[in-house]
């Protein structure tokens, strides 16, 4: 019988360390149904959706504790539950940096029930303003029952010189 779990691996990224995972994996008789890679100053963490036969699970997950004692590996279940979301929406939010921005924007999409699949949020110096400017790129799926308009308009609240661009 065949079992899905998501594993979680973080460490410091090595060339070849991620297809040497997949080998190991591969090795034992698991897939990666899917995976997402972060790679920042060298760390990176790695999420994957394995499938594999359930008697061999266990073997999979020490064998790669033993192979890369160097990283961090942690396990949970798959559950898989049907949630209903709007197609994916993808925007940029630029403005002038303050404390809590980002906590805020999150209390916003928490407070809409919406799902966030990708976020990257980036503080930069602009000299020329003797400012710093807030720049968040988002991934978003909605709920049937909030509209981008309606998302927009919380998001403006959170600072006077906003600017969201929503891509098409």
């Amino acid at each position: 019988m065949q079992h899905k779990f998501i594993t979680t691996v973080l460490g410091t990224l090595k060339p070849n360390l991620l297809q040497s995972l997949a080998q190991v994996s591969r090795e034992i008789g698991a897939s990666w149904e899917t995976s997402k890679v972060i790679k920042l100053d060298g760390q990176f963490v790695a999420m994957m959706r394995v499938m594999i036969d359930a008697d061999k699970e266990m073997a999979l997950k020490q064998a790669l504790e033993q192979q890369f004692s160097q990283l961090t590996f942690v396990y949970a279940e798959y559950a898989h539950e049907a949630i209903h979301l709007s197609a994916e929406c993808k925007l940029t939010l630029d403005c002038n940096d303050r404390s809590g921005l980002t906590h805020d924007m999150n209390e916003i999409l928490n407070d809409l029930e919406i799902s966030v699949d990708h976020q990257e949020c980036y503080r930069v110096q602009v000299t020329s303003l003797g400012k710093t400017v807030y720049s968040a790129k988002l991934t978003l799926r909605l709920p049937e029952n909030v509209t981008v308009g309606l998302l927009i308009s919380q998001l403006e609240t959170l600072s006077d010189n906003i600017r969201i661009d929503v891509a098409e």
